[in-house]
Parts: structure tokens; C-alpha cells; sequence
């Protein structure tokens, strides 16, 4: 049985080293990331006030959905990474049984 999954554990170890290194850099970027688009969603934040305040109700959704894509992508990316870190994880495993 060992003979059998011999051949897949050679190629689960490349594999597991390059979800690593990507969950890793990736942790690292998006840490980054994060201060650049906080701060650029706190510029919008303050946009959206002055505009509430105008009532320029247009301006206020456009401004809204902007927040609501930069949220998403900020929380989207975050999931590849920590998804990437559990499939290396259970690569380990695997390749440990």
C-alpha cells in the first residue's frame, strides 16, 4: 500500500510547497493591502458623508457600491489565502500518513 501512494506523494510535495509559499506571500500582501484600501475606503467613507449631507442620493449609491466591491474583494482574497493555507495543510497530512 505504500508502494501505491508513493507516486502521489511525489507529487503532492511540489504542490504543497507552492500553496505554502502562495499562502504566505499572499498572508503577507494582503496585511499590506489592507492599510491601502482602509485607508482609500475611509476617503470614500468621508465622500459618501459630504454627499448625504449635499443630497446628492446618486453619488451616495455609486459611493456605496464602491465600498461594497472594495469589501469584497479585500474579504475574497483573504479566503483564497487562508484557503490555500488549509489545502497545504492537508497536503502535510497526507503526506505524513
Amino acid at each position: 500500500m505504500r508502494l501505491l501512494k508513493l507516486p502521489l506523494k511525489l507529487l503532492a510535495l511540489p504542490l504543497m510547497l507552492v500553496l505554502y509559499t502562495f499562502h504566505v506571500v499572499g498572508r503577507l500582501a494582503s496585511n499590506l493591502s489592507a492599510y491601502v484600501v482602509g485607508l482609500f475606503m475611509l476617503v470614500i467613507l468621508a465622500c459618501g458623508i459630504y454627499q448625504v449631507c449635499v443630497r446628492d442620493w446618486l453619488n451616495v449609491a455609486i459611493l456605496f457600491g464602491v465600498e461594497a466591491v472594495c469589501v469584497a474583494l479585500q474579504f475574497s482574497a483573504m479566503l483564497l489565502v487562508e484557503l490555500a493555507g488549509e489545502w497545504a495543510g492537508s497536503l502535510g497530512a497526507f503526506l505524513h500518513s
